[in-house]
Formats: C-alpha cells, structure tokens, sequence
C-alpha cells in the first residue's frame, strides 16, 4: 500500500532510527541529523557520515559482465565466470 511504504520510508529516515541503524549495521546514517543520537559520540566519525571527500574513494561494486569499459574489449569475465571461480576458490 502506498502509504504505508511512505510511512515506514519516513520512520526508516528519521534520525532516532537512523541512529540505531547506522550502529547496528556498522555503518553511517542515511540522515545526518542521526550523529547527535548515536550511542557511541564518535560514530559518525568513524563512519566519515560527514566527510564528503571519503566518499570520493570508494567504489561501488558492479556486477561483472565481459566488456571491461575500456580498449580491453570483451576480456573481463561474466557474472557466471566470476561465480564458477569464487565457488572453486572456497570450495
């Protein structure tokens, strides 16, 4: 129902619940206004919640598929490659 996904969308931002998610999951909240209610002061700190330029570094990951992106062409290994390889290496 859409107004119950707006109600829970709203509650899930709120920053008393961003707070206690940030905290559980290890990680920094969506709402910034969450840092003042963290537990630990030191939270969003750790997290980088409010260094902009942190976010700069990281890369997200993609699913793989063959064409790479650059002049390697169609070198780089297909999702189902990449689960055959990491399945071998574990086990």
């Amino acid at each position: 129902h859409p107004n119950c996904m707006l109600e829970w969308m709203n509650w899930m931002g709120s920053p008393k619940v961003q707070a206690q998610v940030a905290e559980w999951f290890g990680e920094a909240p969506a709402n910034l206004g969450a840092c003042d209610l963290t537990s630990d002061p030191k939270h969003c700190d750790t997290y980088h919640a409010k260094d902009e330029k942190y976010y700069d570094q990281i890369a997200f990951w993609k699913t793989p598929i063959s064409d790479c992106g650059d002049d390697r062409g169609s070198e780089c290994k297909t999702y189902d490659e990449w689960v055959q390889a990491w399945t071998e290496i574990k086990g």
